[in-house]
C-alpha cells in the first residue's frame, strides 16, 4: 500500500507494517470497555501483540485507542509482565488523539477533509463485505488508511454505508482479511449491507 509516498504493508491480523520505521500500528479491538468481556479481549490482544512483535520485530508500537494499561489491573499475572516487557522493549505510543510521524499522522478518528493526506486512523474499523462475506479490512485511497480492529472479532462499521463514506470520497480500496489472507478489491467490487 502506498499512502502519501510512504509504502506500508498490510499484516494479517489487523496490523499495519511502515518497514522504513520499524513500526507497527494497531487499532484498539475493545470498541466498548464496559462491556463484560473487555478484560478478555485485553488479555487476548497482549498476547497477539507480543506474538506479532516476536515475529516482526518493531523498534516502534503505535497504538490507537485507549491504552491497555488501563487493563493492566484485570489482565491475568503473564499477560502483566509480557504487556510491562512490550512498553519497557519499544518506543511506545498510545494514541487517543493524533501522533504525527511525518509525512504520516496516526488518529483516532478522521480529520478535516482539508487535511493534506497521509493519515491513518482506526476508527471506524472497515468492514468488507464482498462475495457474500464480511471481512474485516484495511481500506485506503491514497490519502487516508483505516485499519480494522486488531484481531478475529468482528467489530466495525461497513465501508459501503454512508458513516464510512464520508470519510472517503474518492476512490479506495479494501485489502480484507480472509481466511487468513489479505486479499484486495476496489470500492466497484464491495456489497452494500442487506
Amino acid at each position: 500500500m502506498l499512502l502519501n509516498g510512504i509504502h506500508l504493508l498490510p499484516d494479517r491480523s489487523g496490523a499495519l507494517v511502515w518497514p522504513a520505521r520499524q513500526l507497527l500500528a494497531v487499532a484498539d479491538p475493545i470498541d466498548a470497555p464496559q462491556d463484560r468481556a473487555a478484560p478478555a479481549l485485553a488479555t487476548e490482544a497482549v498476547r497477539r501483540l507480543s506474538a506479532l512483535a516476536r515475529q516482526r520485530r518493531p523498534r516502534s508500537i503505535v497504538w490507537l485507542g485507549r491504552p491497555l494499561t488501563e487493563w493492566e489491573a484485570a489482565l491475568p499475572l503473564r499477560e502483566h509482565r509480557e504487556l510491562q516487557r512490550l512498553i519497557e522493549s519499544h518506543e511506545f505510543h498510545w494514541v487517543t488523539d493524533q501522533l504525527e510521524l511525518a509525512p504520516l499522522t496516526f488518529r483516532l478518528q478522521p480529520g478535516p477533509s482539508v487535511l493534506k493526506g497521509g493519515e491513518v486512523v482506526a476508527r471506524p474499523n472497515p468492514l468488507a463485505r464482498c462475495d457474500g462475506g464480511l471481512w474485516p479490512a484495511f481500506v485506503i485511497d491514497g490519502r487516508r488508511l483505516a485499519l480494522p480492529a486488531f484481531g478475529p472479532r468482528l467489530t466495525g462499521t461497513e465501508v459501503m454505508t454512508p458513516a464510512f463514506l464520508s470519510a472517503f470520497r474518492r476512490p479506495f480500496q479494501a485489502l480484507m482479511l480472509v481466511h487468513g489472507k489479505v486479499v484486495t478489491r476496489p470500492r466497484a467490487r464491495l456489497e452494500s449491507p442487506p
